[in-house]
């Protein structure tokens, strides 16, 4: 429904213009941490195909329209995350064991150089979800809360179409 799509992209276009700030919580008090920070370094190019603006609005996009993002974490040899790639939610699934330890199946996915299926714990995963109805590792997309009347806007775009091209 074309009044989807222009919410959806004109949110995650505004939202990836605004500018990102690595901080530090210390006691519930944030405080900016230099931007000679190694992490400040990857949210500026986050991974080798697309930079900030692209990058956040991808993640927006996948929030809305899915009520998850999720970003693979590229580690270097001293075990700092140089990269982030993100993920397709549809192809993400999170997994919780017995003990309550959650990891997360992610399906092959080639720009993120996974050539096949692979399970990573929570801690390789950044998860970023939208308000969780029913469980916490699920959140439900806006998209679900106005699907009545984005339904009905499609239906009433679909009827326009055939009554306009029938030369009406």
């Amino acid at each position: 429904f074309s009044a989807v799509f222009a919410c959806v992209t004109g949110i995650a276009s505004d939202v990836a213009k605004l500018a990102l700030r690595v901080v530090a919580e210390r006691d519930g008090i944030c405080t900016p941490v230099p931007g000679t920070s190694p992490l400040a370094a990857v949210f500026k190019r986050p991974n080798r195909f697309q930079n900030r603006i692209k990058f956040v609005e991808q993640w927006i996009v996948a929030k809305l329209l899915y009520g998850n993002a999720y970003a693979l974490k590229e580690r270097d040899g001293r075990n700092m995350v140089r990269a982030l790639y993100l993920l397709h939610p549809e192809r993400v699934t999170p997994l919780v064991t017995v003990d309550g330890a959650v990891y997360y199946r992610i399906a092959s996915d080639h720009l993120a150089g996974l050539q096949d299926s692979i399970t990573v714990p929570a801690s390789e995963v950044i998860h970023d979800s939208m308000v969780s109805l029913w469980h916490p590792l699920a959140g439900v997309s806006p998209i679900y809360a106005c699907a009545m009347s984005s339904t009905m806007g499609n239906k009433i775009q679909a009827n326009s179409a055939n009554f306009f091209g029938n030369a009406s």
